[in-house]
């Protein structure tokens, strides 16, 4: 994929881009304020990441590094095809990924500072948010085509499904690897240093 091929695909998809960025805002503002209006339910979230978290503390840092990387590159996928009903699990997806960070950003500033919870989100989370937001924009605009098509309009599914696959490996996979790695080996020194 050239740059030109790429920066062009990127401006196709620029309104989706826009719409993502402003879900997942959205989400982070309503999980911060969710922290607030339901105490007992965050709890449980809280309880329930602790478990999941739980099964790592076993792990090698590479262990680590790959169980990150294998989950968010199979999220971002199912993202990314799911758009094809008609965007919506994408944008739900934006939504639910801002709404944890916003609780997260809440629970970890109150009970720590926001120092401790920028570093333990910046080093890997200015990659993997943005990366976050184009598998979103993408799978929005994979749903637009699909409504298309189904109303009969001059649209070809496939081509928008290979263009979409080739930038997610090309472009988005590479990030998330550099993100992963990011969080297994630089993100814990970040926090071990405040």
């Amino acid at each position: 994929m050239k740059i030109s091929e790429i920066k062009e695909y990127i401006y196709s998809i620029r309104f989706y881009i826009l719409l993502s960025s402003l879900v997942f805002v959205g989400g982070a503002f309503a999980g911060y304020s969710f922290v607030y209006n339901f105490p007992e339910e965050t709890q449980q979230i809280v309880e329930e990441f602790k478990e999941f978290f739980a099964s790592g503390e076993e792990m090698t840092q590479f262990q680590i590094f790959l169980f990150i990387l294998k989950n968010n590159i199979t999220k971002l996928f199912m993202i990314l095809l799911l758009g094809i009903f008609a965007g919506i699990i994408p944008l739900l997806a934006s939504f639910a990924n801002g709404m944890i960070l916003g609780i997260f950003g809440c629970l970890v500033t109150e009970s720590l500072s926001w120092q401790f919870f920028l570093a333990g989100i910046l080093p890997h989370g200015i990659i993997e948010i943005p990366v976050l937001i184009l598998a979103v924009a993408i799978g929005m605009r994979i749903g637009k085509v699909a409504i298309w098509r189904i109303f009969g309009g001059k649209t070809e599914i496939k081509k928008e499904l290979a263009k979409a696959l080739k930038f997610y490996i090309i472009i988005l996979v590479p990030l998330l690897i550099l993100a992963a790695a990011i969080e297994a080996f630089v993100t814990t020194k970040f926090l071990e240093m405040i």
